[in-house]
């Protein structure tokens, strides 16, 4: 008669179920890890101007997106980008480079110049869209 080793008792009574264990486990599906989400609509602008026309790229030369004009209004805004000399617009005052990609009151999607929300300085971004630029990659105007 023979005494069995440790290696066999536990093989026996520990490794079979565990085996069986690991295969279930081992099929059940895990979802993949998702990429950082681009950000969500996180606020609003306050449209001063009037007549604000919204265009569907980040330039007065690109084609309207509506025939929706802006006038002393809030709306929802997703994202600014800085366009440097090629985005400038001026008015009176006021210039500025950015564009806000904002939703009308319509519903469209669509882009204002800066210069025409409230809140910011020449140049400079405004208030209430984060600045979709190289220092936070999360943020990207272009995810809808």
């Amino acid at each position: 008669m023979t005494v069995p080793t440790t290696r066999t008792r536990f093989g026996r009574r520990f490794l079979r179920p565990l085996a069986g264990a690991l295969a279930i486990a081992g099929s059940i599906v895990l979802p993949a890890a998702q990429p950082a989400a681009a950000h969500p609509p996180s606020g609003s602008v306050y449209v001063w101007a009037s007549d604000v026309r919204v265009r569907s790229c980040q330039s007065t030369s690109c084609d309207l997106a509506t025939n929706e004009r802006l006038t002393r209004v809030r709306v929802r805004a997703y994202c600014q980008m800085n366009m440097g000399e090629p985005g400038r617009v001026t008015d009176g005052p006021y210039t500025n480079t950015y564009w806000v990609q904002v939703i009308t009151p319509g519903g469209t999607l669509g882009w204002i110049s800066a210069v025409f929300a409230s809140g910011g300085s020449n140049d400079r971004p405004v208030p209430g869209a984060p600045v979709d630029g190289p220092s936070d990659p999360t943020i990207d105007c272009e995810f809808i």
